[in-house]
Formats: C-alpha cells, structure tokens, sequence
C-alpha cells in the first residue's frame, strides 16, 4: 500500500510510518512537512491507499486547507492527526471530507484501530465528537420532517443532471486507480475480483468504493451505478 505521512515534526512521522508497517511491511510513503510540500504530494495520480495529516503544519488554515485538498483530490482517504482536540474542530474536520480524527494524545494503539477502520471502508470518529454530531442530525431530521408534507415520495435515483458540483467534479477527476475500479464495479465484478484482478489488498478496493460513494452522497455500489450510467448517456468516458 502506498501512503502520505503530513506532519511538521520527523519524530511524528516516523511513528506514523512504524505504525503502517505494522500493517503493510512493503508499504510505500510520501512524505509532507508543510501545506506546500502536502498540496504539492496528493496528486490524484500519485494513488495514495490513505493519507495521515497533521492539521496544523506551516502553511496550513485548519479545516479550510483540508477542504481545499479534498477538493482538490476527492477520492483521497484522510485521517487528521491533530494536537487541537476542541469538537467543534473535529466537526469541521469531519465536514470537510475527512474519514477519521485522531488527538494526538492518544495511544497509538488507538490510530492504529482508526486507521485500520478507514482502510476497510468505515470512518473513525472520537467520542468526544459523537453527541455534537448526534445533536446537529437530529436538528437537521427535525427541521426536514417538520418541513417535508406527510405523503412526501423518496427521492428518485439520482440522475446525471441532478449531480452537485463536487459530484461532477468527482467524476471528471477519477484517479486512473478509482477508475479501473469504477470500471469492474459496473461491470458487476465483487471486491473479491477486483483486488485479486488488479494485485491490491480487499481493503483497499473497499476504500476507494467508501470514499466514491461518500463523495456522490450515496450508500451502495447500485446507486453509484445509476449514477455512472446517468453520466456515461451523457456522452462521457469512464
């Protein structure tokens, strides 16, 4: 697996990479001290499995720069490693695309469990983040019933036209690994076949699938199919 280790300290860094090794002895990294030297290493085509950055290297704005990264390059999978720990910074980090937020005080034991649940397509959220995140659902599930009429129909599949921006974006900017992937998942190829096809772990196809789906806010590989089909009467090449 290849990753991308941010942070403006070495020592850090090397922890972080003993850690992946521990899970991957033949793992590949690339390595950023600064919010240049990270912009400048996640390419979409460079093919990162995930990256594990620090939020508050030279350079960077918080949450902003993480969002603009992911805009960037929204198929990469991204764990925050921060010494800040307020939840409202994990709200946003969350916001902003990341899959899992990690405060630096923990053992490693505990990044190791996040980064592990990342990589098999799940995300990682603190307790300290859960009931703020659970409070603002439940603002937002109460004013949408209170505002949707009591025979409301569900929503259609989504269709090509209805596509947001960063959907759009998403489609456009597939790396030539989530398109492969892309690829074998329309043509009904499992997990199974894909990893064994292309020669990368399950997990790895499962977080490339994870990330995709989140970004196109669906839950599962037929809607991202119906998706796909929508894009592809368009005229479009995947």
């Amino acid at each position: 697996m290849k990753f991308l280790v941010a942070d403006d300290h070495e020592l850090i860094r090397q922890g972080v990479k003993g850690l992946l090794r521990g899970l991957d002895p033949a793992a590949q990294f690339d390595e950023a001290d600064s919010w240049e030297t990270l912009a400048a290493l996640a390419r979409p085509d460079a093919n990162h499995d995930l990256a594990i950055v620090d939020l508050h290297m030279p350079g960077m704005t918080g949450a902003a720069s993480l969002e603009s990264l992911l805009n960037a390059n929204p198929a990469l999978p991204v764990v925050v490693l921060s010494a800040e720990e307020s939840p409202d910074e994990m709200r946003k980090v969350l916001a902003a695309g990341a899959l899992g937020f990690v405060p630096k005080r923990q053992p490693a034991s505990v990044m190791l469990k996040a980064i592990e649940l990342v990589l098999s397509g799940g995300a990682y959220v603190p307790m300290e983040a859960l009931s703020l995140l659970g409070a603002r659902e439940a603002v937002a599930a109460e004013a949408s019933s209170a505002g949707a009429p009591a025979s409301a129909e569900p929503e259609p599949i989504a269709r090509v036209e209805a596509l947001q921006p960063h959907q759009r974006h998403l489609l456009e900017n597939l790396s030539p690994r989530q398109q492969e992937i892309m690829r074998l998942v329309h043509r009904g190829w499992t997990n199974k076949m894909i990893a064994r096809d292309l020669g990368v772990a399950e997990g790895t196809v499962k977080v490339h699938l994870s990330v995709i789906f989140r970004a196109l806010g669906v839950h599962n590989r037929a809607t991202a199919i119906a998706v796909i089909n929508g894009w592809l009467e368009t005229g479009k090449v995947l």
